[in-house]
């Protein structure tokens, strides 16, 4: 094993959503982050075929913290209950798993990684398709159906999942809401309400009420935190690669929507073929608002951006980010979105296997902040950071982070 932990090379990214990230969660969420890449690379280092395992590490990681939108600490729905959304992907197969509006399980991502393993076994009993995605009780049904352990008490699980700043933050929203719809029945007869801005407490409205970040309102208290997916990227060291993403929607959801963690080819996309079917490795995570990125299959269209681009992963997210967001300006959607891809190099032919190189990871964003950290087998610890918006994104309306990883060095610090 130990032989194992020098040579293997691996590579680890990970995000916490985009959104706005207050200083005061800060350091959780950095915290979060570098146990999510360090629970990654605790598989990893097994050597190659586990990243699928890897991503539901990592991402049970961030589900089990409270600073997170994910599992426990997730927005309430707006009755006042926790409903998940999950999925993954593995590269070499295109094998696909997700679960939407889960209630009362702490790792949805688990159901999502077992769905997708199905996948790559097979027809199973009597040829009967295995399901790639699976919804509410029916998901729970299921999971249990396979092993996976779950408490009998349903109720006590949901009163777990929830946690006293959700509870806040969903007091605060309902009497938005409410206080809302009051508005609306009194002036019923002159227009209707959208159900959108009825139904749905986005960051947008928050931003509104708080004008920027610099500055503080009764509506957004210094603790608030707004954002939505959580995201990892793994890559073994064959070069190997999956992705998932695990959510738990936006605040005030209305109970049973489905987001866009779960959402084939928007919320995380994993291929090792490019649009032609030439060798290229790339993953790719996708955190926003939800509506408007599932629609332009956000995550996919990122990777095929990328192997077609000739000016690198960071150019080829911005590019697809500002379509989607131009697109999305003509119905006054919420804009706050960000994107993590990392793309492999071509791993280089070592005794009889291939050897992971070097990788590329770029992050585009156009909400408030959007938190990242990667982790890899030549790196001494695990790099985290909050991306903050510059003035840069005053002037395109977006922002970007690319970095280039070199496995095959000795350790950087």
């Amino acid at each position: 094993m130990e032989e194992l932990d020098r040579s293997g090379r691996f590579f680890v990214a990970v995000h916490v959503g985009a959104g706005f990230h207050a200083p005061a969660n800060e350091k959780a969420l950095r915290s979060a982050m570098k146990r999510a890449c360090l629970s990654a690379a605790s598989v990893l280092r097994k050597g190659s075929g586990g990243c699928m395992d890897a991503v539901s590490a990592a991402i049970q990681v961030l589900e089990d913290d409270p600073s997170t939108n994910a599992g426990r600490g997730s927005n309430l729905t707006e009755d006042g209950h926790v409903e998940c959304d999950a999925s993954i992907m593995e590269g070499d197969s295109g094998a696909f798993g997700a679960v939407g509006a889960v209630p009362g399980v702490r790792n949805a991502i688990q159901i999502a990684a077992l769905l997708a393993k199905e996948q790559m076994m097979g027809s199973s009993l009597l040829d009967r398709i295995p399901p790639i995605f699976l919804v509410g009780e029916g998901a729970r049904i299921w999971a249990r159906s396979k092993g996976i352990v779950l408490p009998e008490n349903m109720a006590a699980e949901s009163e777990w999942l929830v946690t006293e700043r959700a509870k806040v933050q969903w007091q605060r929203y309902r009497k938005m809401l409410d206080d809302a719809m009051a508005n609306t029945e009194i002036s019923a007869s002159e227009l209707p309400s959208s159900p959108q801005k009825t139904s749905e407490v986005s960051e947008r409205d928050v931003n509104r009420s708080k004008g920027d970040e610099s500055q503080s309102s009764p509506l957004v208290p210094e603790g608030d935190c707004i954002k939505d997916t959580v995201g990892v990227i793994c890559i073994d060291t064959e070069g190997h690669i999956a992705s998932g993403a695990s959510s738990g929607g936006i605040a005030l959801k209305v109970s049973g929507r489905i987001g866009l963690a779960a959402t084939y080819g928007s919320g995380c996309w994993a291929s090792s073929k490019g649009l032609f079917g030439a060798p290229f490795i790339v993953g790719c995570c996708v955190s926003g608002a939800g509506e408007y990125l599932m629609k332009g299959f956000a995550a996919r269209e990122c990777c095929v951006s990328s192997s077609l681009s000739q000016a690198g992963p960071a150019s080829a997210c911005t590019k697809v980010l500002r379509t989607i967001l131009q697109d999305s300006s003509q119905h006054s959607t919420d804009k706050s979105a960000g994107i993590l891809l990392v793309q492999v190099d071509a791993p280089t032919m070592g005794g009889n296997s291939p050897k992971l190189k070097a990788v590329e990871i770029a992050a585009a964003f156009s909400s408030l902040s959007f938190g990242i950290g990667y982790f890899g087998s030549s790196l001494e610890r695990p790099k985290v950071s909050i991306l903050r918006s510059t003035k840069q994104q005053q002037k395109t309306g977006m922002d970007h982070f690319e970095a280039r990883i070199d496995l095959a060095a000795e350790k950087l610090s």
